[in-house]
Protein backbone atom coordinates (compact mmCIF):
# COMPACT_ATOMS: atom_id res chain seq x y z
CA UNK A 1 0.00 0.00 0.00
CA UNK A 2 3.13 2.46 0.59
CA UNK A 3 4.25 1.67 -3.08
CA UNK A 4 0.71 2.10 -4.44
CA UNK A 5 0.52 5.47 -2.14
CA UNK A 6 3.90 6.65 -3.56
CA UNK A 7 3.19 5.45 -7.63
CA UNK A 8 -0.30 7.68 -7.24
CA UNK A 9 0.94 10.50 -5.56
CA UNK A 10 3.35 10.78 -8.83
CA UNK A 11 0.66 11.36 -10.89
CA UNK A 12 -1.92 12.95 -8.73
CA UNK A 13 -0.26 14.71 -6.07
CA UNK A 14 -2.39 13.34 -3.04
CA UNK A 15 -1.83 9.51 -1.38
CA UNK A 16 -5.04 7.07 -1.89
CA UNK A 17 -7.57 7.95 0.35
CA UNK A 18 -11.34 7.40 0.71
CA UNK A 19 -14.54 9.28 2.49
CA UNK A 20 -16.67 7.77 3.82
CA UNK A 21 -20.23 9.51 4.97
CA UNK A 22 -22.68 8.70 7.91
CA UNK A 23 -25.75 10.79 7.51
CA UNK A 24 -28.48 10.83 10.84
CA UNK A 25 -31.87 12.43 11.66
CA UNK A 26 -30.98 15.80 13.81
CA UNK A 27 -28.35 17.54 14.74
CA UNK A 28 -24.94 15.98 16.12
CA UNK A 29 -23.29 17.12 18.87
CA UNK A 30 -19.77 18.72 18.36
CA UNK A 31 -18.99 18.16 22.11
CA UNK A 32 -19.70 14.89 21.91
CA UNK A 33 -18.19 13.89 18.91
CA UNK A 34 -14.77 15.79 19.70
CA UNK A 35 -14.51 14.37 23.52
CA UNK A 36 -14.93 10.86 21.75
CA UNK A 37 -11.88 11.68 19.41
CA UNK A 38 -9.70 13.09 21.95
CA UNK A 39 -10.46 10.15 23.68
CA UNK A 40 -9.80 7.83 20.84
CA UNK A 41 -6.16 9.19 20.12
CA UNK A 42 -5.02 9.24 23.88
CA UNK A 43 -5.59 5.26 23.55
CA UNK A 44 -4.60 4.70 19.75
CA UNK A 45 -1.80 7.11 19.35
CA UNK A 46 -1.03 5.52 16.32
CA UNK A 47 -3.67 7.27 14.61
CA UNK A 48 -0.96 9.78 14.24
CA UNK A 49 1.87 8.01 13.55
CA UNK A 50 4.47 7.78 10.87
CA UNK A 51 5.83 5.37 8.58
CA UNK A 52 9.52 4.54 9.09
CA UNK A 53 12.17 2.19 7.92
CA UNK A 54 13.59 -0.59 10.77
CA UNK A 55 17.21 -0.60 9.25
CA UNK A 56 18.62 -3.86 10.88
CA UNK A 57 15.82 -6.33 9.28
CA UNK A 58 14.69 -3.33 6.08
CA UNK A 59 11.30 -3.70 7.08
CA UNK A 60 8.95 -0.85 7.10
CA UNK A 61 7.02 0.14 10.16
CA UNK A 62 4.95 2.62 12.17
CA UNK A 63 6.55 4.85 14.54
CA UNK A 64 4.19 4.73 17.80
CA UNK A 65 4.34 8.20 19.01
CA UNK A 66 4.94 8.59 22.64
CA UNK A 67 1.69 10.84 22.69
CA UNK A 68 0.02 12.80 20.51
CA UNK A 69 2.23 15.85 21.39
CA UNK A 70 -0.74 17.80 21.61
CA UNK A 71 -2.59 17.25 18.24
CA UNK A 72 -6.26 15.90 18.18
CA UNK A 73 -8.14 14.53 14.91
CA UNK A 74 -9.18 17.27 12.64
CA UNK A 75 -12.85 17.83 12.86
CA UNK A 76 -15.19 20.84 11.13
CA UNK A 77 -17.80 21.66 11.54
CA UNK A 78 -20.27 23.23 9.10
CA UNK A 79 -23.91 24.64 10.13
CA UNK A 80 -26.40 25.32 7.03
CA UNK A 81 -30.12 26.10 6.54
CA UNK A 82 -32.40 22.54 5.71
CA UNK A 83 -33.23 23.09 1.95
CA UNK A 84 -29.10 23.26 1.18
CA UNK A 85 -28.30 19.67 0.44
CA UNK A 86 -26.19 20.65 -2.74
CA UNK A 87 -23.94 22.77 -0.80
CA UNK A 88 -23.55 20.23 1.24
CA UNK A 89 -23.10 17.38 -0.63
CA UNK A 90 -20.17 19.85 -2.34
CA UNK A 91 -18.35 20.85 0.81
CA UNK A 92 -18.28 16.84 1.36
CA UNK A 93 -17.21 16.62 -2.10
CA UNK A 94 -14.64 18.91 -1.64
CA UNK A 95 -13.38 17.68 1.82
CA UNK A 96 -12.70 13.69 0.47
CA UNK A 97 -10.75 15.35 -2.69
CA UNK A 98 -8.41 17.53 -0.25
CA UNK A 99 -4.39 15.90 0.55
CA UNK A 100 -3.80 15.59 4.20
CA UNK A 101 -2.15 18.60 5.30
CA UNK A 102 0.68 16.59 7.39
CA UNK A 103 3.13 13.01 7.23
CA UNK A 104 1.47 11.75 10.24
CA UNK A 105 -2.31 12.74 9.77
CA UNK A 106 -4.11 9.88 8.67
CA UNK A 107 -7.69 10.68 9.52
CA UNK A 108 -9.88 14.09 9.50
CA UNK A 109 -13.75 14.81 9.88
CA UNK A 110 -16.44 17.29 8.65
CA UNK A 111 -19.60 17.59 10.75
CA UNK A 112 -22.34 19.32 8.41
CA UNK A 113 -25.60 20.09 9.88
CA UNK A 114 -28.52 20.72 8.09
CA UNK A 115 -30.76 22.78 10.62
CA UNK A 116 -31.61 20.69 13.59
CA UNK A 117 -33.43 18.08 11.06
CA UNK A 118 -29.94 16.46 9.26
CA UNK A 119 -26.34 16.15 9.92
CA UNK A 120 -23.95 14.33 7.82
CA UNK A 121 -20.67 13.25 9.32
CA UNK A 122 -17.87 12.48 7.00
CA UNK A 123 -14.23 10.72 7.59
CA UNK A 124 -11.62 10.64 5.08
CA UNK A 125 -9.26 8.05 5.99
CA UNK A 126 -5.51 6.77 4.58
CA UNK A 127 -5.88 3.83 3.16
CA UNK A 128 -2.58 2.85 4.95
CA UNK A 129 -3.87 3.29 7.62
CA UNK A 130 -7.67 2.02 7.94
CA UNK A 131 -9.31 -0.06 4.57
CA UNK A 132 -13.07 0.71 3.98
CA UNK A 133 -14.15 -1.80 6.82
CA UNK A 134 -12.10 -0.25 8.86
CA UNK A 135 -13.41 2.93 8.03
CA UNK A 136 -16.85 1.75 8.79
CA UNK A 137 -15.62 0.15 12.57
CA UNK A 138 -14.34 3.99 13.23
CA UNK A 139 -17.85 4.99 13.29
CA UNK A 140 -19.36 2.12 15.57
CA UNK A 141 -15.59 3.07 18.13
CA UNK A 142 -17.02 6.69 18.27
CA UNK A 143 -20.58 5.35 19.30
CA UNK A 144 -18.99 3.09 21.91
CA UNK A 145 -16.63 5.83 23.58
CA UNK A 146 -19.57 8.54 23.55
CA UNK A 147 -21.11 5.16 25.78
CA UNK A 148 -18.45 4.83 27.74
CA UNK A 149 -17.10 1.31 26.53
CA UNK A 150 -13.94 2.51 25.14
CA UNK A 151 -12.04 0.72 28.11
CA UNK A 152 -13.26 -1.88 26.71
CA UNK A 153 -13.00 -2.15 23.42
CA UNK A 154 -9.10 -0.70 23.14
CA UNK A 155 -7.20 -3.23 24.68
CA UNK A 156 -8.62 -5.47 21.97
CA UNK A 157 -7.34 -2.88 19.27
CA UNK A 158 -3.58 -4.08 18.39
CA UNK A 159 -0.84 -1.67 17.92
CA UNK A 160 2.41 -3.57 17.78
CA UNK A 161 3.18 -6.67 15.47
CA UNK A 162 6.69 -8.12 14.83
CA UNK A 163 8.18 -7.61 11.72
CA UNK A 164 7.63 -10.98 10.15
CA UNK A 165 10.76 -11.21 8.84
CA UNK A 166 10.49 -15.45 8.88
CA UNK A 167 8.77 -18.01 7.26
CA UNK A 168 10.81 -17.49 3.94
CA UNK A 169 10.36 -20.59 2.15
CA UNK A 170 6.75 -19.88 2.40
CA UNK A 171 6.83 -16.45 1.18
CA UNK A 172 9.18 -17.40 -1.55
CA UNK A 173 6.54 -19.86 -3.20
CA UNK A 174 3.51 -17.51 -2.49
CA UNK A 175 5.78 -14.87 -4.58
CA UNK A 176 5.98 -17.91 -7.16
CA UNK A 177 2.22 -18.24 -7.06
CA UNK A 178 1.97 -14.48 -7.88
CA UNK A 179 4.41 -14.59 -10.41
CA UNK A 180 2.79 -17.23 -12.07
CA UNK A 181 -0.76 -14.61 -11.85
CA UNK A 182 1.04 -11.60 -13.03
CA UNK A 183 2.08 -13.84 -16.11
CA UNK A 184 -1.16 -14.98 -17.04
CA UNK A 185 -2.75 -11.30 -16.65
CA UNK A 186 0.64 -9.91 -18.98
CA UNK A 187 -1.44 -11.75 -21.63
CA UNK A 188 -4.45 -9.42 -21.77
CA UNK A 189 -4.86 -6.52 -23.50
CA UNK A 190 -6.41 -4.63 -21.28
CA UNK A 191 -9.40 -1.67 -22.32
CA UNK A 192 -8.66 1.36 -20.54
CA UNK A 193 -9.44 4.73 -20.24
CA UNK A 194 -7.25 6.86 -21.86
CA UNK A 195 -5.41 8.62 -19.25
CA UNK A 196 -5.66 12.94 -19.74
CA UNK A 197 -3.00 15.10 -20.53
CA UNK A 198 -0.62 16.57 -18.11
CA UNK A 199 0.07 16.04 -14.72
CA UNK A 200 -0.73 17.32 -11.19
CA UNK A 201 -3.86 17.27 -9.28
CA UNK A 202 -7.53 16.68 -11.02
CA UNK A 203 -10.69 16.19 -8.64
CA UNK A 204 -12.81 13.25 -8.19
CA UNK A 205 -16.48 13.00 -8.92
CA UNK A 206 -18.73 10.68 -7.39
CA UNK A 207 -22.54 9.75 -8.64
CA UNK A 208 -24.82 7.94 -6.25
CA UNK A 209 -27.19 5.53 -6.15
CA UNK A 210 -28.89 3.03 -4.02
CA UNK A 211 -31.70 0.25 -3.84
CA UNK A 212 -34.50 0.01 -1.57
CA UNK A 213 -34.31 -3.17 1.25
CA UNK A 214 -36.63 -5.02 -0.85
CA UNK A 215 -34.53 -4.61 -4.24
CA UNK A 216 -31.49 -5.47 -2.25
CA UNK A 217 -32.91 -8.51 -0.81
CA UNK A 218 -33.93 -9.78 -4.54
CA UNK A 219 -30.59 -9.11 -6.11
CA UNK A 220 -28.64 -11.10 -2.78
CA UNK A 221 -31.40 -13.65 -3.71
CA UNK A 222 -30.90 -13.93 -7.25
CA UNK A 223 -27.37 -13.70 -7.29
CA UNK A 224 -26.87 -16.53 -5.19
CA UNK A 225 -29.29 -18.41 -7.38
CA UNK A 226 -27.20 -17.70 -10.72
CA UNK A 227 -23.79 -19.32 -9.65
CA UNK A 228 -25.46 -21.84 -7.51
CA UNK A 229 -23.30 -20.19 -4.56
CA UNK A 230 -24.58 -17.94 -1.98
CA UNK A 231 -21.98 -15.48 -2.58
CA UNK A 232 -22.48 -12.18 -4.69
CA UNK A 233 -19.13 -10.65 -5.63
CA UNK A 234 -19.34 -12.69 -8.96
CA UNK A 235 -22.46 -11.48 -9.80
CA UNK A 236 -22.32 -8.01 -9.07
CA UNK A 237 -18.61 -7.69 -10.42
CA UNK A 238 -19.95 -8.94 -13.94
CA UNK A 239 -23.00 -6.48 -13.76
CA UNK A 240 -20.06 -3.74 -13.16
CA UNK A 241 -17.92 -4.80 -16.18
CA UNK A 242 -21.08 -4.91 -18.92
CA UNK A 243 -22.18 -2.15 -17.80
CA UNK A 244 -19.36 -0.40 -18.83
CA UNK A 245 -19.30 -2.24 -22.16
CA UNK A 246 -22.77 -1.10 -22.67
CA UNK A 247 -21.89 2.98 -22.01
CA UNK A 248 -18.21 2.67 -23.72
CA UNK A 249 -18.62 0.16 -26.18
CA UNK A 250 -15.41 1.37 -27.71
CA UNK A 251 -12.60 3.37 -25.52
CA UNK A 252 -10.26 5.72 -27.05
CA UNK A 253 -6.99 3.57 -25.62
CA UNK A 254 -8.81 -0.03 -26.39
CA UNK A 255 -7.74 -3.46 -26.13
CA UNK A 256 -9.86 -6.68 -26.07
CA UNK A 257 -10.22 -7.57 -22.35
CA UNK A 258 -11.70 -5.61 -19.50
CA UNK A 259 -9.17 -6.20 -16.48
CA UNK A 260 -10.59 -5.80 -13.06
CA UNK A 261 -9.24 -5.04 -9.59
CA UNK A 262 -11.61 -6.39 -6.86
CA UNK A 263 -11.63 -6.02 -3.09
CA UNK A 264 -11.33 -9.12 -0.63
CA UNK A 265 -11.36 -9.01 3.10
CA UNK A 266 -8.76 -11.22 4.84
CA UNK A 267 -10.20 -10.67 8.36
CA UNK A 268 -11.51 -13.48 10.31
CA UNK A 269 -15.24 -13.02 11.32
CA UNK A 270 -15.31 -11.52 14.98
CA UNK A 271 -12.08 -9.99 14.83
CA UNK A 272 -12.96 -6.29 13.66
CA UNK A 273 -11.15 -4.46 16.64
CA UNK A 274 -7.87 -7.06 16.44
CA UNK A 275 -7.75 -6.06 12.36
CA UNK A 276 -8.72 -2.41 12.96
CA UNK A 277 -5.78 -0.98 12.31
CA UNK A 278 -4.06 -1.40 8.71
CA UNK A 279 -5.45 -2.65 5.64
CA UNK A 280 -6.74 -5.82 5.29
CA UNK A 281 -7.75 -6.22 2.04
CA UNK A 282 -5.99 -8.09 -0.60
CA UNK A 283 -7.06 -7.16 -4.70
CA UNK A 284 -8.52 -9.85 -6.62
CA UNK A 285 -7.82 -9.53 -10.77
CA UNK A 286 -10.65 -10.95 -12.78
CA UNK A 287 -11.27 -10.83 -16.76
CA UNK A 288 -14.25 -10.44 -19.03
CA UNK A 289 -13.24 -10.38 -23.27
CA UNK A 290 -14.84 -7.17 -24.48
CA UNK A 291 -15.90 -8.74 -27.68
CA UNK A 292 -17.32 -12.07 -25.29
CA UNK A 293 -20.61 -13.35 -23.98
CA UNK A 294 -22.83 -10.22 -23.31
CA UNK A 295 -25.34 -12.81 -21.36
CA UNK A 296 -25.34 -11.79 -17.37
CA UNK A 297 -25.50 -14.90 -16.32
CA UNK A 298 -22.54 -16.82 -17.78
CA UNK A 299 -20.23 -13.28 -17.44
CA UNK A 300 -20.99 -14.35 -13.76
CA UNK A 301 -20.35 -17.82 -14.11
CA UNK A 302 -16.99 -17.04 -15.88
CA UNK A 303 -15.91 -14.73 -13.05
CA UNK A 304 -17.32 -17.45 -10.31
CA UNK A 305 -15.00 -19.76 -11.91
CA UNK A 306 -11.80 -17.22 -12.04
CA UNK A 307 -13.02 -16.58 -7.91
CA UNK A 308 -12.85 -20.50 -7.64
CA UNK A 309 -9.34 -20.69 -8.96
CA UNK A 310 -8.00 -17.61 -7.07
CA UNK A 311 -9.38 -19.58 -3.63
CA UNK A 312 -7.45 -23.08 -5.28
CA UNK A 313 -4.29 -21.27 -5.47
CA UNK A 314 -5.23 -19.33 -2.23
CA UNK A 315 -4.16 -16.37 -4.30
CA UNK A 316 -5.26 -13.77 -1.69
CA UNK A 317 -3.57 -15.14 1.12
CA UNK A 318 -0.24 -15.23 -1.03
CA UNK A 319 -0.56 -11.43 -2.11
CA UNK A 320 -0.71 -10.84 1.97
CA UNK A 321 2.22 -13.43 2.44
CA UNK A 322 4.55 -12.57 -0.04
CA UNK A 323 4.00 -8.85 0.47
CA UNK A 324 6.73 -9.29 3.39
CA UNK A 325 9.04 -10.12 0.98
CA UNK A 326 8.75 -6.99 -0.72
CA UNK A 327 8.41 -4.56 1.82
CA UNK A 328 12.40 -4.27 1.79
CA UNK A 329 12.27 -2.44 -1.20
CA UNK A 330 11.87 1.46 -1.15
CA UNK A 331 8.62 2.74 -2.02
CA UNK A 332 9.99 5.01 -4.43
CA UNK A 333 11.32 2.13 -6.16
CA UNK A 334 7.94 -0.13 -5.39
CA UNK A 335 6.12 2.58 -6.73
CA UNK A 336 7.84 3.12 -9.95
CA UNK A 337 7.74 -0.74 -11.20
CA UNK A 338 3.84 -1.88 -10.35
CA UNK A 339 2.80 0.51 -14.08
CA UNK A 340 6.06 -0.87 -15.44
CA UNK A 341 4.87 -4.56 -14.59
CA UNK A 342 1.38 -3.92 -16.38
CA UNK A 343 2.54 -2.62 -19.09
CA UNK A 344 0.87 0.93 -18.16
CA UNK A 345 -2.72 -0.92 -17.72
CA UNK A 346 -2.92 -1.39 -14.32
CA UNK A 347 -6.71 -2.24 -15.41
CA UNK A 348 -9.87 -1.59 -17.08
CA UNK A 349 -11.83 0.30 -13.12
CA UNK A 350 -11.20 -0.89 -9.48
CA UNK A 351 -14.15 -2.78 -8.42
CA UNK A 352 -14.99 -2.45 -4.33
CA UNK A 353 -17.98 -4.96 -2.61
CA UNK A 354 -18.05 -4.38 0.73
CA UNK A 355 -20.78 -6.80 1.41
CA UNK A 356 -20.42 -6.80 5.39
CA UNK A 357 -20.61 -3.27 7.06
CA UNK A 358 -18.08 -2.41 10.07
CA UNK A 359 -21.14 -0.18 11.47
CA UNK A 360 -24.62 -1.31 11.63
CA UNK A 361 -26.22 0.63 14.50
CA UNK A 362 -29.78 1.74 14.39
CA UNK A 363 -28.50 5.32 16.60
CA UNK A 364 -25.22 7.40 16.15
CA UNK A 365 -24.32 9.58 19.62
CA UNK A 366 -28.18 8.90 20.62
CA UNK A 367 -29.73 10.17 17.07
CA UNK A 368 -31.69 7.31 14.48
CA UNK A 369 -28.87 6.50 11.34
CA UNK A 370 -30.24 7.05 8.01
CA UNK A 371 -27.76 5.83 5.62
CA UNK A 372 -23.93 5.40 5.68
CA UNK A 373 -22.15 5.35 1.94
CA UNK A 374 -18.64 5.39 1.25
CA UNK A 375 -16.71 8.10 -1.47
CA UNK A 376 -13.65 6.05 -2.85
CA UNK A 377 -10.94 8.10 -4.38
CA UNK A 378 -10.28 6.30 -8.07
CA UNK A 379 -6.39 5.84 -9.05
CA UNK A 380 -4.40 7.23 -11.75
CA UNK A 381 -4.39 5.08 -13.68
CA UNK A 382 -6.71 3.59 -13.97
CA UNK A 383 -9.19 6.85 -13.60
CA UNK A 384 -12.12 5.26 -12.46
CA UNK A 385 -13.81 3.05 -9.24
CA UNK A 386 -17.18 1.77 -9.02
CA UNK A 387 -18.34 0.70 -5.47
CA UNK A 388 -21.50 -1.41 -3.72
CA UNK A 389 -21.55 -1.29 -0.26
CA UNK A 390 -24.15 -2.80 2.33
CA UNK A 391 -25.90 -0.91 5.59
CA UNK A 392 -28.99 -2.18 7.52
CA UNK A 393 -30.39 -3.72 4.33
CA UNK A 394 -30.05 -2.30 1.55
CA UNK A 395 -27.06 -1.50 -1.21
CA UNK A 396 -25.37 1.52 -1.80
CA UNK A 397 -23.54 2.08 -5.20
CA UNK A 398 -21.23 5.10 -6.19
CA UNK A 399 -18.92 5.26 -9.27
CA UNK A 400 -15.98 7.59 -8.92
CA UNK A 401 -13.85 8.92 -12.04
CA UNK A 402 -11.19 11.57 -12.05
CA UNK A 403 -12.03 14.63 -13.81
CA UNK A 404 -10.90 14.32 -17.51
CA UNK A 405 -11.09 10.24 -17.51
CA UNK A 406 -14.98 10.66 -17.96
CA UNK A 407 -17.11 13.31 -18.28
CA UNK A 408 -20.41 13.86 -16.12
CA UNK A 409 -22.88 12.52 -18.35
CA UNK A 410 -21.50 9.16 -19.17
CA UNK A 411 -20.71 8.51 -15.48
CA UNK A 412 -24.53 9.07 -14.74
CA UNK A 413 -25.80 6.70 -17.79
CA UNK A 414 -23.00 4.24 -16.26
CA UNK A 415 -24.59 4.30 -13.16
CA UNK A 416 -28.22 3.88 -14.61
CA UNK A 417 -27.06 1.30 -16.77
CA UNK A 418 -25.14 -0.75 -13.51
CA UNK A 419 -28.62 -0.17 -11.22
CA UNK A 420 -30.32 -2.00 -14.15
CA UNK A 421 -28.42 -4.89 -14.32
CA UNK A 422 -28.96 -5.23 -10.55
CA UNK A 423 -32.86 -4.87 -10.89
CA UNK A 424 -32.92 -7.26 -14.26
Amino acid sequence: MGAMTYGVGRHTGIGIFSQAILEVEGALSEKSLRDALDQILSRIPLLHGRQFRDWQNLAPYWEMPAAAKGSEIPLHVVDLQAHESQRADQLLADHGNAPFDADWRHARFLLVRLGQERSQLGVVFDHRLFDAFAAETFFRLIDLTWQGKLDEVAPRIKQTEPAHADNWIRRFKSGQTLNRLHLQIKKLEVCHLPRPPGKGFRPNRFVHDELTPEESAEFIRKAGAEISVPIISPSVTARAVLALRQVLPSMSATGLDYMIFTTANLRVPGQEWETFLFNHIALLPFWLSSQGDTNTKNAAIEIRDQFFEHMKKQVPFALDDAAALGRIMPHFIGGRLLPIMASGRICSFYFACLRDSGFSGETFLGLPTVNLIHKPLALSPPGLNICLTYFRGHFNLIVSYIEGYMDDPTARRLMREFKASLLR
